[in-house]
């Protein structure tokens, strides 16, 4: 199996792509990336098989990505917590929280 691309949404600092969402030169929109009706679109994250590691500064999403990856080829559960913190879903003033 080959991984090319990782499209995430709402998943730790993986919160949606803000650059596609506001750009007025998009057009394709799928379904798939719409939550109640609008327009949410993922984060696509493309995976190059010549790649073997991930370098960036301290708090930049490194670990993010890595897990984010490992759960969606393992299937392991998702928890609460891993829920990107600045998603208005999943915010306190939501009331959405435990």
């Amino acid at each position: 199996m080959y991984l090319r691309n990782m499209f995430v949404r709402f998943y730790r600092s993986f919160n949606f792509d803000y650059l596609r969402k506001y750009d007025l030169k998009v057009k394709t929109h799928h379904d798939w990336e719409k939550l109640d009706e609008l327009w949410y679109p993922y984060v696509r994250i493309p995976i190059d098989e010549k790649i073997t590691t991930v370098v960036g500064a301290n708090e930049s999403g490194k670990t993010h990505l890595l897990t984010a990856i490992e759960k969606g080829l393992s299937g392991d559960s998702i928890v609460r917590g891993d829920f990107c913190r600045y998603s208005q879903f999943f915010a306190v003033e939501q009331g959405r929280m435990r």
